[in-house]
């Protein structure tokens, strides 16, 4: 038996099940979670579908009739759409004209606007920007919602566009430009944006600027006959008015919120030497971006003499202004008046209190700031090298040398009022330690001092001691002459003719002269010890090198091989092929060869490996490549 039907009247509709014996009379579930997201899903049977999207169904939706929603295909994986597009706003700049009547400025204002279009929920709203006395109420135009267009139909994204127009509510909007974001956003769906558009002049602006009505300094060439006391009138009113007082010195909270703990340091000298009792001072200039204030540190340097006062100027507003002195009370200076951010510059002056800082250096977080901030380039943050060149220090002329004692001890006397015992080269007495090089000389007459017979038949020791360079002169007894032997000169250092230099290892080899108090010695010959210590260290002693002679001789050889051939020929007169030392000497000498005695006796030495005392011709020659 079916039920009676229920009568048709209005609240009475109901949805009945098939068979009142169905007992099911519950709701679908429909709040679901998908992503960790409440998603709410509509039932799987939709009867009754609204007149207009029935429509689209049929006939085919345009893409000028579809919502952010339906821009995409909607899927079970898919996120909402107000979790999808969460914070995703398009926005657009724009402008409208507004009629002016009864002004002699203007016939027309353009007022520049902002579009803001939230994909979360399709809704938009228009704010126009604020601008300083401009007697207009601005600030949101339009509130946010879902704004409807002419045909009834809600605004989508694709009824924007750049350079095109959208009437709100009888008012048209001109778009010029949209932000980054948008122009990828709308690129990603196909519809790419043109360039950006200029605004069109407004006429207020020229009569501000004719006028002197815009905003500027008073030094300021465009700023026409604007001056300070207007400005300050203009605060004055406004605060009259009930303007707060950090929107008409600028909002210091915010700069304090944004450039807390950011602090800028400069490296800067104060060279102050021109005038009396002036000094080159190294200071760090450091400018704190929170309120715009300046402090100067000293840099307190060892040994410089002065006392350590690390505060050189406290921290407060720097003036580029003239400071009158003349006054009892601190002076308030504008914003203006301060030095800012752009006034620092690497290489230049500052003035500070009358003071001139040069700027040399900065930090890196400075310069990463005025390259981020300021746009500055590599070149304007490049150090200035200001270091000075070291002068010598001048040092206090001595007195010639007098001859008595050694010239280290009256050195000494010169450089302390108690003259100390001059340091000694211990390296040297460790090491060379009993090393003497002893070698056999003889008088020599020279062009002031000539010298008798006698003397110049007599025969010396000169020993010459490595650990401390000096030298003693002994001279054997010989019977018969009339002479008594034994020490000649008491060891000591020798110092060369009108020299403050003294003889050396480098001075001593056979076949040298040296002067020893205005009488001057010829080595003639060299111990064994001597000759063997020389060669075995003759990259110190270069006459015992015997390299450097055959290279030498080779130079000289070169364009004359048989005049050297021919000489050491005729050098042998027994005509054995072989040559003593003094026969080769004789030889080389003959052929015009240059070269001293040491050498040739240690080429001797080298090539006599049978210890025969004499030398081969061929072997010699071979040697030179003749």
């Amino acid at each position: 038996m079916s039920a009676p039907p229920i009568p048709k009247l209005p609240g009475y509709s109901v949805c009945m099940p098939q068979s009142l014996s169905d007992k099911g009379f519950k709701k679908h579930q429909t709040l679901n979670y998908v992503n960790g997201y409440q998603r709410e899903e509509t039932l799987a049977v939709v009867k009754d579908l609204p007149e207009r999207v029935a429509t689209d169904a049929v006939t085919g939706a345009t893409s000028a009739t579809l919502s952010a929603s339906m821009l995409a295909p909607d899927a079970a994986s898919k996120l909402p759409q107000w979790v999808e597009n969460d914070r995703k706003v398009l926005r657009f700049f724009g402008y409208f004209k507004e009629s002016v009547v009864e002004s002699n400025m203007e016939n027309h204002r353009i007022r520049k606007v902002i579009l803001y279009y939230y994909l979360e929920d399709d809704t938009m709203h228009v704010a126009e920007p604020r601008q300083d006395n401009s007697g207009i109420p601005q600030g949101v135009f339009i509130k946010r919602h879902r704004v409807t267009r002419e045909d009834g139909s809600f605004f989508t994204p694709n009824d924007f566009s750049v350079g095109q127009s959208a009437t709100v509510y009888g008012r048209t909007f001109f778009l010029v430009d949209a932000d980054s974001f948008t122009r990828e956003y709308l690129a990603s769906k196909g519809k790419e944006q043109p360039s950006a558009l200029p605004y069109p002049d407004d006429p207020v602006d020229g009569y501000r600027t004719a006028f002197g009505m815009n905003r500027g300094r008073a030094d300021d060439a465009s700023a026409g006959t604007l001056t300070r006391r207007m400005n300050d009138f203009k605060a004055y009113v406004e605060a009259r008015l009930g303007k707060p007082s950090h929107l008409l010195d600028g909002d210091k909270l915010r700069q304090f919120l944004e450039n807390n703990k950011k602090v800028l340091r400069f490296w800067c000298v104060w060279d102050e030497r021109q005038s009396m009792y002036g000094d080159r001072r190294p200071y760090v200039l450091h400018y704190f971006l929170e309120d715009d204030t300046v402090e100067i540190l000293e840099i307190n340097e060892s040994n410089s003499g002065r006392d350590p006062f690390p505060v050189f100027l406290k921290r407060g507003p720097l003036p580029k202004v003239p400071v009158k002195t003349n006054t009892t009370l601190n002076p308030k200076f504008r914003k203006d008046q301060c030095y800012g951010p752009g006034d620092f510059r690497l290489g230049t002056f500052i003035s500070v209190l009358g003071r001139d800082f040069y700027l040399h250096d900065a930090d890196t977080f400075t310069k990463t700031w005025y390259t981020d901030n300021l746009g500055f380039g590599d070149d304007e943050m490049t150090p200035v090298d200001i270091k000075e060149p070291i002068l010598p220090k001048p040092k206090a002329a001595l007195p010639p040398y007098n001859g008595y004692g050694t010239l280290e001890d009256s050195l000494q006397n010169c450089l302390s009022l108690v003259p100390k015992p001059p340091k000694r080269d211990l390296h040297k007495l460790m090491n060379k330690d009993k090393i003497i090089l002893r070698f056999v000389v003889k008088m020599v007459d020279t062009e002031t001092h000539k010298h008798s017979g006698t003397d110049l038949a007599r025969r010396f020791i000169l020993s010459y001691f490595m650990m401390d360079d000096t030298l003693l002169i002994f001279e054997p007894p010989v019977r018969n002459t009339g002479i008594a032997g034994g020490k000649f000169l008491e060891r000591q250092r020798i110092y060369k003719p009108r020299s403050e230099e003294i003889y050396t290892y480098l001075d001593l080899y056979v076949g040298s002269v040296i002067e020893v108090f205005n009488r001057s010695f010829e080595l003639l010959e060299a111990d064994e010890y001597t000759l063997t210590y020389m060669e075995n260290y003759k990259d110190i002693f270069v006459m015992a090198d015997t390299d450097v002679m055959i290279r030498s001789i080779k130079a000289q050889v070169s364009g004359k091989e048989d005049a050297v051939r021919a000489a050491l020929i005729a050098a042998d007169k027994a005509g054995t092929g072989a040559l003593g030392g003094e026969d080769l000497e004789a030889g080389l000498l003959a052929a015009g060869l240059k070269f001293t005695r040491h050498q040739a006796i240690s080429l001797k030495r080298r090539l006599d490996k049978n210890k025969t005392g004499t030398i081969s011709i061929e072997e010699f020659l071979g040697l030179l490549g003749i």
